[in-house]
């Protein structure tokens, strides 16, 4: 008897364009008068291209990066946005597996396009202090009634002056249409701060998975390779918050997850919101060259881009807290469908960066309002209180 002949697999690239092509109105709902979902979509399949591991990590996640760009009306292109691969510790049918996830950035461009688009501003300028112009009184900055800041940036600096722990302080200085001016200024400790709450920057975080469990990790990506604009990238964020902007920005730090999974579970779609195992690199490149894609002059390349071996990403393991100095202790997950993972995973390590009482409660009601179980809320109403005793503590 002849065997019935097997249908070849849908290329991964392919079934992502027909998630986003499904998606298509939830984009158009959330994306600016400017960017149709067509652009936005080319925009990131192109992403997907020149990064083709973002193919391999959590299909949810990555939809979910899509919707966060898209609420905040920048293009993933590396310029206002990018996608950025974390690898996290997940709990799937009891047992422990490490997954990729993929997070949403906004990059200094987008955060300064969002500021001038609001017509409001004309000019937003941010740079960082070196310790060496600092005591030449190159840099002056008081506050008070008649506030001033001053800065002469020293262009005969050696390499040792430049160096990133000579970095003392960042400032962002932004005009108003009628020529007021706002300034946000942070010290290297506010900034060293934020640092320590990223998964891959942070100095001195000990490992709690397999081989690195009780090892120090070693820190990298951004925060390591290109220090100085994360700096400025810092204090604009912080400034932004009491600027006008086109629209209102998605906070990284803190993630509001429950509208975007919302929109993104939309995207996929009640058939694909459990998303299946992620494929191999092989099985995409194997797909790929059995099914070469016709669809553009964007998708040309496609099979060279996936066999050319992995992009820069910044992969970690994590034990969702956050904050070094903290216990370590995960707390423990309720079973529950695969898709939720992501979200709780997301709210338990808000509550673990969290550093004011003030804003638990806040968090507290996101995770009421959100999908997940009885059993995942209830287990992150109690991370919350340990939470609150634990800054209570601190406090005193």
């Amino acid at each position: 008897m002849a065997s019935q002949a097997q249908v070849p697999a849908e290329p991964e690239i392919v079934r992502l364009k027909n998630a986003l092509d499904k998606g298509a109105e939830q984009f158009r709902a959330v994306l600016p008068s400017h960017i149709t979902p067509e652009k936005f979509q080319r925009t990131i399949l192109t992403a997907v291209q020149s990064d083709p591991d973002l193919l391999l990590a959590d299909r949810q996640s990555l939809l979910l990066a899509c919707m966060k760009a898209a609420q905040d009306g920048l293009l993933p292109d590396k310029r206002e946005a990018a996608f950025v691969i974390f690898s996290n510790r997940v709990n799937r049918n009891g047992k422990w597996e490490s997954v990729k996830f993929v997070q949403y950035m906004p990059m200094v461009y987008g955060l300064r396009k969002k500021i001038l688009q609001s017509g409001a501003i004309k000019d937003i300028t941010t740079r960082v202090v070196y310790r060496s112009e600092y005591a030449s009184g190159a840099f002056v900055y008081e506050e008070g009634t008649n506030a001033t800041l001053r800065h002469r940036p020293a262009l005969d600096l050696t390499e040792a002056e430049a160096a990133d722990s000579e970095i003392i302080a960042a400032y962002s200085i932004a005009t108003f249409d009628d020529g007021s001016q706002s300034v946000e200024v942070m010290r290297r400790f506010e900034i060293d701060k934020v640092r320590q709450a990223s998964q891959t920057g942070a100095v001195g975080r000990i490992g709690q998975f397999g081989d690195m469990r009780g090892k120090p990790i070693e820190p990298k990506g951004p925060w390591v390779d290109w220090f100085p604009e994360q700096c400025k990238k810092t204090v604009m964020r912080r400034h932004s918050k009491t600027l006008p902007m086109s629209s209102d920005l998605v906070d990284v730090e803190p993630m509001d997850d429950v509208t975007a999974a919302h929109s993104s579970m939309n995207v996929l779609g009640a058939a694909d919101a459990l998303p299946p195992p992620a494929p191999t690199r092989a099985a995409i490149a194997e797909q790929a060259t059995a099914h070469p894609i016709q669809t553009g002059p964007d998708f040309a390349a496609v099979d060279a881009l996936v066999a050319a071996g992995p992009a820069n990403s910044y992969d970690q393991e994590v034990d969702g807290d956050g904050v070094v100095k903290e216990a370590a202790k995960e707390p423990a997950k309720p079973e529950a469908a695969a898709d939720m993972t992501p979200i709780f995973d997301d709210f338990s390590a808000r509550i673990s960066r969290c550093t004011s009482v003030a804003s638990l409660p806040r968090i507290v009601n996101e995770i009421e309002a959100s999908p997940l179980t009885d059993d995942w809320k209830s287990t992150l109403r109690t991370q919350a209180a340990e939470k609150q005793v634990a800054l209570k503590g601190g406090a005193k």
